[in-house]
């Protein structure tokens, strides 16, 4: 009983996380890609610093943010980050295998036709994580599910 504690406290963490960096992707990017296709750059960011740096420049722009508030919110993001990482550092291989484990029976109740469609469209789902991400050197978590182990 004591071990489903631990993996509900995980999974309570994980979404948390993955709901946060939603909304703080949501909230930054579309007007970020569109500001960088204007400016003539042809990529996004690409490291979780750099997302930062990009919310940090929309909260300033859309909340007129003071340089001591500015400094202070990046503080909190640098450390939240930090925190998050040291978070999943322990869980992150036990949360990839759980996850692989569950696309592999997933794939099992599917006919051989829904799983060649569920193959590419988690290739689709890779392919849109290296667009948008090209400099990630490791996976997120959230790239668990990829198409690596196919």
């Amino acid at each position: 009983m004591n071990s489903w504690k631990v993996i509900l406290a995980t999974m309570v963490i994980f979404g948390a996380g993955v709901i946060t960096g939603a909304l703080v992707v949501q909230f930054s990017s579309s007007q970020s890609l569109l500001q960088h296709q204007r400016a003539g750059h042809s990529g996004e960011t690409g490291s979780p610093g750099g997302m930062r740096l990009e919310f940090l420049r929309r909260m300033q722009r859309e909340l007129n943010l003071t340089a001591e508030q500015r400094e202070r919110v990046d503080k909190i993001l640098k450390q939240s980050q930090e925190r998050t990482r040291k978070v999943m550092e322990p869980v992150g291989p036990q949360l990839h295998q759980e996850l692989q484990r569950a696309k592999a029976e997933f794939r099992e109740v599917l006919t051989s036709d829904q799983q060649t469609h569920f193959d590419e469209l988690l290739k689709q789902q890779q392919r849109f994580r290296e667009h948008r991400w090209p400099n990630r050197s490791e996976p997120a978590f959230t790239n668990a599910i990829s198409t690596n182990s196919i």
